[in-house]
């Protein structure tokens, strides 16, 4: 069977731990080495994601329509909104519509389709041309990223069916059948992935492990599965002073690997019939420094993907690398049944260890599955929180160690005031990082003052900001010959994290 301990550690900390290898001690082996564990209750930090939200309806094509979730809500306290009309739809959601959601600003990501493919496309590049421009003579370039709608505080309406709310966002999507390289970002099905992290300078809920204290860390039982981090008594404790338990499920990542793609289509199997709720985190990259979430010298550089059946289609530009993880809401419902909470069994010739929800049914749900050791635990690697000076570029470093594991970044920027015209007004936003670079340079400079990146390494993060930086430069069609510049929303600070699982 996979290794696994269920008891006290040589530190004398009450725990589980779940080893990749089985000739690995789980008892011995120091916690700082971290690429040596598939599940350990001792890490303070964990990765959860509350919610899936698929976004893919509108509700008419002609005039405005305006509805309300749940049934019998409205301006004021629904918890889902949907204005509808000309064949596009503002859909807008309070922070109730998560119930899991535990932060009033989270770390979440924006997954978007092409109308006309179904295909997700947000690492390849737009350039943004309009009437303002005289011959065409300015405009930027722009990733999918950027197109997407923040998450917002105190968010007042644009029109008051919309009302108004102390957080949450927004998204918008169309029944265009406009796909071309001057639309290539419309899309009509999105999926907005709403993780149990801050997206902000809100500090982690988690309870830091205690010292060994004689606590009762571990129930294993017919009507209870409880992890407690060390130093909690896991009949008594919360849930951020559990480590795995029905209430603190850690991210179910059904597919996670890091290959070779060959220009043109390819595709990876999973080995499962993919469910219907998921989502990709990606790393397109070549040599051995990721730079996310684009390359902002070969901005063309990327690939599409799609999901069919087992696999996970990719469409790529060029010969490269995918790093990803593929992520499961687990929005099914509970099974009923006298499953056994921990189960031991071999499958395909692989051996596995599961924790399951007291009361499960043979075979259980997603829904049912707490651990599975074939899915490793997401583990936080670092994570932290800083401000962007002004200038460009900018370069912050973070320094750790991901040695026997592939790590993966994750971070939003922050912003103050802003508005979009015919959705409302905020006080402040953290929205998905992204890189624009002007057509026409500036004073000698092309990223845009809104456009940040990362260069990933093993042991690594290189944050590159540009604040101050003008957001367009352009002739004007009004006064050819005359040159004129735009602002854009300056990001502020950055809000990151290092996830990465074993190798």
């Amino acid at each position: 069977m996979v290794r696994t301990m269920i008891g006290v550690d040589s530190t004398g900390a009450g725990c589980i731990k779940i080893m990749k290898n089985d000739a690995d001690n789980p008892r011995t082996t120091p916690d700082s080495q971290r690429s040596m564990f598939l599940y350990n209750s001792k890490y303070a930090l964990n990765a959860s994601i509350a919610h899936i939200e698929a976004i893919n309806q509108i509700a008419s094509s002609g005039s405005v329509v305006y509805l309300y979730y749940p049934s019998g809500s409205n301006s004021g306290t629904y918890q889902k909104c949907q204005g509808s009309g000309g064949g596009e739809s503002t859909w807008l959601f309070r922070n109730t519509a998560f119930p899991k959601m535990k932060y009033d600003m989270p770390l979440f990501d924006v997954k978007a389709t092409r109308t006309n493919t179904g295909r997700f496309n947000q690492m390849r590049v737009q350039r943004r041309y309009s009437g303002k421009y005289y011959h065409d003579e300015g405009g930027y370039y722009f990733m999918g990223n950027w197109r997407q709608a923040p998450w917002v505080k105190n968010f007042s309406g644009a029109v008051s069916q919309y009302g108004s709310f102390p957080y949450g966002t927004y998204a918008k999507i169309t029944n265009s059948t406009l796909d071309d390289a001057y639309n290539r970002f419309q899309s009509r099905d999105k999926r907005l992935v709403v993780w149990n992290l801050a997206g902000n300078e809100e500090a982690s809920k988690e309870a830091q492990p205690l010292a060994p204290n004689g606590q009762k860390s571990v129930i294993i039982r017919s009507d209870a599965m409880i992890i407690a981090k060390p130093g909690y008594n896991a009949e008594t404790a919360n849930e951020w002073q559990v480590a795995f338990d029905s209430r603190r499920v850690p991210v179910k990542v059904i597919a996670a690997a890091d290959i070779a793609l060959p220009a043109g289509e390819s595709f990876y199997d999973t080995g499962i019939e993919l469910p219907a709720n998921i989502a990709l985190d990606v790393h397109f990259y070549t040599g051995s420094v990721i730079t996310y979430p684009c390359n902002p010298v070969d901005m063309d550089f990327g690939a599409e993907y799609w999901f069919s059946g087992s696999r996970i289609y990719f469409n790529a530009t060029q010969s490269m690398r995918a790093r990803f993880m593929l992520y499961l809401d687990a929005g099914d419902s509970p099974t009923n049944g006298s499953n056994r909470v921990l189960k031991t069994f071999t499958e395909g010739g692989v051996d596995v260890v599961q924790f399951l929800r007291p009361g499960s049914a043979n075979p259980p749900s997603w829904a049912d599955i707490i651990i599975d050791t074939r899915r490793p635990c997401v583990q936080i690697i670092t994570e932290g929180y800083f401000s962007i000076p002004v200038g460009s570029p900018v370069e912050s470093v973070i320094n750790f160690d991901a040695t026997g594991m592939f790590p993966m970044v994750k971070y939003m920027t922050k912003h103050g005031a802003s508005s979009e015209d015919s959705v409302g007004s905020w006080s402040e936003s953290i929205r998905l990082p992204s890189v624009r670079r002007l057509v026409v340079p500036y004073q000698g400079k092309a990223d845009c003052g809104d456009s940040t990146h990362c260069r990933l390494t093993q042991t690594s993060a290189t944050f590159v900001t540009h604040r101050g930086n003008v957001g367009d430069y352009y002739n004007d069609a009004d006064n050819p010959g005359t040159g004129k510049t735009e602002g854009c929303d300056q990001p502020l600070r950055i809000r990151y994290y290092i996830l990465g699982i074993p190798a």
